[in-house]
């Protein structure tokens, strides 16, 4: 059997021609999209439909005429205008959410998503649904191509952390006589995560620290959106596992073994 590759993506800009297909792409947008679409899903949300900009969401609204639908996302991570919901995780619970259609576009996730579209497989993973992603990859022994959404075409170092740490856990758990196959990205992102949570006990509070960090930490806590610092550091919360169905055009969660 060919050892799968591991790959990450610091941008999506950055994907070579060609290089997913065949395999599974897992879209990476720590603060928050991934983080919040999981949340919706797992709180009951139906799907999740993403939509590149703002007009195609409400668009999308008038043709779902006689479904439940909740319009949700960001520009310049603050409420759409109109919209009724905005990308923090805190919005999703399930007295808002359950057993509606989420129409929902991002300044950046959802462009993630958009040019993963050639993978096989388009997965979203985040700290809140680490175990879950890990088990499903480690399982399938699928290359893997691990996509970090950056921030206005700029590398975001909470997504390079989550893709380090996804690739920390793969190695872990990996098949015997299983070699995951690195590229550089990755082994970057490996380090990042390494040097991060040098101390496995303080893991949690470190991950939270270093969001605080980043340029994208650094907007929420700017814009008053600092407590989806911490939400959007914790692991495990949701073994759930959002997946991109193509023919519908949806993130529906995993229904798989």
């Amino acid at each position: 059997m060919k050892n799968p590759d591991l790959f990450v993506h610091l941008l999506p800009d950055l994907i070579p021609a060609g290089s997913l297909n065949g395999g599974t792409a897992v879209v990476i947008d720590i603060l928050r999209a991934s983080t919040t679409i999981t949340t919706a899903l797992a709180a009951g949300a139906s799907a999740v439909i993403p939509c590149q900009t703002p007009d195609a969401a409400f668009a999308m609204r008038e043709r779902l005429a006689g479904v439940s639908v909740l319009l949700g996302g960001e520009r310049g991570g603050v409420r759409i205008e109109g919209f009724d919901l905005g990308n923090s995780p805190a919005e999703y619970p399930s007295a808002v959410v359950e057993g509606r259609t989420v129409v929902f576009t991002t300044t950046n996730g959802t462009r993630a998503l958009q040019l993963s579209a050639t993978a096989d497989q388009i997965l979203i993973g985040a700290f809140v649904n680490r175990t879950t992603l890990r088990d499903r990859l480690n399982a399938d022994q699928k290359s893997v191509h691990l996509v970090c959404a950056g921030t206005n075409g700029g590398v975001t170092g909470e997504d390079v952390l989550f893709a380090g740490c996804a690739v920390e856990d793969l190695l872990m758990a990996a098949t015997p006589g299983v070699s995951w196959q690195l590229n550089d990205s990755a082994e970057l992102a490996l380090r990042l995560w390494r040097s991060v949570t040098a101390v496995p006990q303080a893991a949690p509070a470190a991950i939270e620290k270093f969001l605080q960090t980043t340029q994208g930490g650094r907007n929420l806590l700017q814009i008053g959106f600092g407590a989806d610092l911490e939400r959007c550091s914790h692991c495990d919360n949701h073994a759930v596992l959002p997946e991109f169905d193509k023919h519908a055009g949806q993130l529906l969660l995993h229904s798989g073994t």
